[in-house]
Parts: C-alpha cells; structure tokens; sequence
C-alpha cells in the first residue's frame, strides 16, 4: 500500500500533515468536501523510476514483495498559518502477494483542518504502458476505531492491472491550516520503515523568516543543508527495511525521522496544554458533593483515590467525540459527568476536578504510549504524545499515577503497556519530559494445591490460582466482556490447554469485578487412575503451570534487546497420602541466574508432603548475545519444574 502514516488520536495532539497551494481549483469528489481530483502533475516514465538490474537480483535476493522507488515531500510554510505539503511517492511491485496485500494508495486526512487534492495516481508497465487510476474507484471511509468519532478519513484507491515489475504513483497535496489547532505545528517524516526505500527527499521552505522552523533528525543516512528560506533533505544511500523481531521495542523507538516544528519548548507544550485542560474543571458544588459522597466518610487518601478513579474508570464510559478543537481540547466536567462518558482526556480531567475537591493534590500527565525512548524525541512537539492519564501526589515522595480509561487495573499501578513510557506533566514547573515508573514483576502469580492421593489410584485435587497486578488485569479484560457460557468454556479451555483433557474440572471466579483485589479462579478435578496403588513407589508430576508460562516467557529476537517485563511465580502443592507414607524427599532446587532464581524445598508431615516453589524473575533488559543463556535459563526451569518423590507403604 502506498500510504501516509496516520497521526495518533488517541488524545488526538496530532502531528498535522501538510501540503503545497493547489495550481487550480477542482471539484470535490463524492464522500468528503475536503478532498478534490486535480490530474495536474507532470508524468514520470517508467525508464525514470526503474532501478537498475543489479538493484532488481539484490531485491529478489532479499526476497521484497515491494520497494518504494521514490518517496518525495516538499514542505511550504505559508504566511496565512497554513502549510501545503506535496507529496510523491512511487513502488514497485515484485510479487503477486504483495499486490494483493497493498495494491491501494491511500492517505490519511484531517477534514477539520486539511484540504487534499489528488495530482497523479496511475500505473507503469516495464513496457512503457501508463494506466491511470479511475476516480470513481477512489473510496473515502471515517475513521473506524470502535467508540471514537473523529474527523480523520482514510482515502483509498485501487491501482489497476497491477503485476509483479509494475511501479505505482501516488501524487497529492495536503494543506493544512495551523490556525485550527490550538497547539504548535509539527511535522515527523520517516526516512526508513519496514518496506526498503531507495531514494527519500524532503523540502521544507518558509515564506518570511518569521516563520522558520526548527528541524532534526538523527538518522545517519539523511544529509540536510540549510539555505536562506529553506532546507533540503536527501538520503545518501537506499534504505533497507528496518529488522522485526517477535519481542521488538516499539516501532517508534526504532524509526528516525526528520522532525520539523514550529519553535517552542517543552515548558511552553506543558504550560499550554495545562491551560487548555484547566478550562474543562467546573469545580463547583455538585462536582463537590459527588466526590463527597465517593469518598464515603474516608480521611485516607489513597482509599479516597481509589473511590474516585473506580467510579471514573468504570462508570463513565470510554467514548470519544473528538471533531475539531474537541481533539485536544477536553469537554467541561460537568458535560462528561451529565452524559457518563468521554474519551481519556474527558474522563482524567473529571477525575482530576473529583479529587481536588476532596483535598487531593491530583495533575494531567500528558503520555506518549508507544513511546519509551528518551533521546528520541528530537525536538519539542505535541506530536509524540497521544493519551492522557491522572497522578496523585499522596505524599512528597510517593506519587500515584492512573490511567482512567483502564477498568481492570487497581487505580496504583498503570497498565503494563504504559510502563516506562514517556511523561510530560503540564504545568508544576514541568521543563521536560520523563518516563513513567515500571514494577518489577508484571506478571505475578500464588498457586495453592491439595491433591489427595486415593487407594484407587485417582488423585483428587482442589487448585487455587491466584493472579496479581497486570496478569490478573489483564484476565479480567479478557473475562469481563463475556456471557457466562464463554467466560466457562474460556475457563476450561485455559486449564485443559495445561492440565490435559482426560478431567473436566469444576472452575470458578472470585473478585472478577474488584480490580483491587487478587483475581482467583479455583477448581476441583479428579484425575483417574493416575498410579497403580501396588506398584507405587515413586510419585512424579510436572508442575504444568509452571513449566508452560516459563517456557512462554522465552525470546526469539535476532536484532534487538528483549525487555523482560518481570515473572514472580509461587506455589505450594500438598499431596496427602492413603495407605502409604513419604520415603524420601524431592531433590530441593537452587537455580541463580543473572536473571532470576529458582527454589524449591519439600516439607514432610505425618500424612502428607508440602513442595514449596518459587520462582522469581524481575524486570530486566536481555542484550542480544545474552538471549541464549537467558532462554537456557528458562528452559532449566521448565526441566525443573517436576515434582517427584518416594513412597512406601504405611506398617
């Protein structure tokens, strides 16, 4: 596909594309006012494209389905505060997979601020052939994410008699008006991505030195040279794909754009965002009394806000009506609270205007959730944040941060996903962006077994499982939303896809609505016929959770370090014996690593035998050539994850 990336809209501070005055007007196309057809852009050839042969043996050689030939944005800052970027961009295509993958242009657009006009959209055949892309194929579609309405439009038209050495074209502009946006203009173009780029090219001019920009990129292979009213971006080499592995950082930790901006600074991004989210508080008497009565009498702040944030999280829907300055810009308090929901703008500023009613000293934190490495934000700019939450300070030194559009993870500990993520909190003297914390153990678990042992040689056992923090968060996410006969062939599925299907166990929740407390699911089964009771004289079993969520834990990357979000793992399996006593112990474990541990130890009584396992993994970043011994690690955990003993009979 030939595309334009779409700006993040979760918070919707965008990064607003923009393009180059259209030469003539043109009718707007059917679906949208703000695109039009103007065929007004000098053709190229294919000859002008073509990489040369040995380019095409180097191509199959990689084993491409397809190459972006050309990728060209010319950039004008216009004295009315608009900026027209125009943009080319060519690919060829090498395989019949690729065409049926990608084989449509498409650009993203604001229809609030942005007005585009297709120049050029046509096909090159290796034998001189043009085909132009018919315009009543073009398809304009609104955004689609579930619960958000927006005014980004997606454009999209098929390429016709598309086949394995055709180049396609793609021309438009883009005009964007600043004035729409209450927040300084930015611009991120990407030099390299995931699809190899031969030739990248930006321009970007300015009409009066009052209107220079600010520009940087980091990315090696771009020279750039600045003139009087201008600077000219090129790439001095093609650009091979950037490397994917399964357990990648995120792509925008990876990708180096060019960054070009409108100048400011980070205090100015912080002191204006807080302004703008201020005005959204009512705090006035019934906002007051609402969060009066949430707190119910209590004079602990955390149990306070605790109250508050369940209430925000969880009876205030996540919706988000995002049309014109109402993407950055969120909706009074009182609007929210009237019509029980809002997107996370909406629901962190309720929470915010709850609490300082209450006596909590509560802030927005603007966060970029995909988003974790520093250095990489090359300039000040709104654009690299799309989502925001509420923090608590509860004392001087313990700060509490939430996320209000998450239901599932008790109000002190963010989403997984958002740790370690980047952090701009507005206003409070904030100067720069930081991180946000990150627990040491993401996914935590406590595993309490009896088995009964009978003459027959059944084994009777009742499991308790219980998930903390983000695991049992996240089961929650994944139970809540389903009917009871889902949620219990979820359940069965879960324990059989580990404990076999020769038993169907007797499964049950607790606390499945209460994101504060652990999420347990117990269950009783019978194995039957496990042992022979006459020949009995060594019992083994593996511990099966354990070895499965070890083993899911190993990384298979190539290129990149792995980020370990963090296992703890405990569990005490008691076995209680019929017509036999304990001969010998287990073997006890001690397995360090420089990433964790493993112990195990066996306590004998009268009629039973406790094994008690625990396995204690924090978060860490594995570099590459440590992955092997890590994996090998977790490899030896899942051997030793067996539980074995001797038997004899009772005299």
């Amino acid at each position: 596909m030939i595309y334009a990336y779409r700006p993040l809209t979760l918070l919707a501070l965008c990064a607003l594309t923009a393009t180059a005055p259209q030469a003539r007007p043109a009718p707007p196309l059917s679906g949208t006012a703000a695109v039009q057809w103007s065929p007004n852009r000098e053709r190229l050839t294919y000859q002008d494209l073509a990489p040369p042969p040995v380019r095409l043996t180097h191509y199959e050689q990689q084993s491409y389905g397809a190459v972006t030939l050309k990728e060209s944005h010319a950039l004008v800052l216009g004295n009315d505060r608009s900026v027209t970027e125009t943009v080319v961009r060519a690919r060829l295509y090498l395989t019949s997979s690729a065409i049926a993958d990608s084989g449509n242009g498409s650009v993203w657009l604001d229809n609030h601020s942005q007005r585009l006009t297709l120049q050029a959209a046509y096909v090159l055949q290796p034998d001189g052939t043009r085909i132009e892309a018919d315009p009543a194929t073009l398809q304009v579609k609104d955004d689609n994410t579930s619960n958000v309405f927006n005014d980004y439009q997606l454009l999209s038209l098929p390429f016709p008699q598309l086949k394995p050495g055709s180049i396609a074209v793609l021309a438009y502009t883009l005009r964007t008006d600043r004035k729409a946006s209450p927040l300084p203009w930015s611009r991120l173009l990407y030099p390299a991505s995931f699809e190899p780029i031969e030739q990248f090219q930006a321009q970007v001019s300015w009409q009066t030195a009052q209107l220079k920009p600010v520009w940087r990129s980091d990315f090696p292979a771009l020279t750039c040279q600045e003139q009087a009213n201008s600077v000219s971006c090129r790439t001095s080499e093609a650009i091979p794909p950037i490397p994917t592995d399964p357990d990648m950082p995120s792509a925008y930790d990876l990708m180096r754009p060019l960054v070009v901006a409108e100048p400011t600074s980070w205090a100015a991004i912080a002191n204006t965002l807080q302004t703008l989210t201020a005005s959204a508080l009512a705090g006035n008497a019934q906002i007051k009394t609402l969060a009066t009565q949430l707190a119910d009498g209590s004079s602990d702040p955390t149990q306070i806000m605790y109250r508050l944030a369940n209430f925000v999280a969880r009876d205030i829907r996540y919706v988000g009506i995002e049309h014109g300055r109402n993407s950055v810009v969120p909706r009074p308090t009182l609007t929210t609270l009237a019509q029980r929901f809002g997107d996370c703008k909406d629901k962190t500023m309720l929470f915010v205007d709850l609490a300082k009613q209450v006596g909590l000293d509560a802030y927005p934190v603007l966060v970029a959730s995909s988003r974790h490495a520093l250095d990489k934000l090359l300039l000040p700019a709104s654009a690299y944040f799309d989502h925001l939450i509420a923090c608590v300070k509860l004392s001087p030194e313990r700060e509490s941060c939430i996320d209000l559009t998450d239901p599932y993870t008790a109000p002190e500990s963010l989403p997984q996903s958002l740790q370690g993520a980047i952090r701009l909190t507005l206003g409070r003297g904030s100067t720069a962006p930081t991180t946000l914390a990150t627990e040491a153990y993401t996914w935590q678990g406590t595993f309490i077994g009896n088995n009964q042992l009978n003459a027959d040689g059944n084994v009777v056992e009742t499991l308790q499982r219980r998930y903390d923090s983000h695991w049992g968060a996240n089961l929650r996410a994944t139970l809540s939303g389903k009917n009871q006969t889902e949620r219990d062939r979820w359940l069965l599925d879960d324990f059989q896809g580990i404990m076999g299907q020769k038993t169907t166990p007797s499964l049950s929740l607790q606390d499945l609505d209460n994101p504060a407390a652990s999420l347990l699911i117990n269950s009783s089964t019978t194995y039957p016929k496990v042992f022979n009771p006459a020949e009995l004289e060594t019992y083994t079993e593996p511990e099966g959770w354990l070895a499965r969520f070890s083993q899911g834990f190993k990384s298979r990357n190539s290129h990149y370090p792995y980020t370990f979000k963090g296992f703890k793992y405990q569990s005490d399996f008691t076995y209680k014996l019929s017509a036999k006593t304990v001969n010998n112990l287990g073997p006890a474990l001690a397995y360090d690593s420089p990433w964790g541990s493993l112990h195990r130890h066996y306590q004998n009584q009268p009629d039973s035998i406790t094994v008690h396992t625990e396995l204690t993994m924090p978060r860490a970043d594995i570099p590459l050539d440590k992955l092997p011994a890590f994996n090998r690690f977790l490899d030896l955990v899942s051997e030793g994850s067996r539980i074995s003993f001797s038997v004899k009979a009772v005299k």
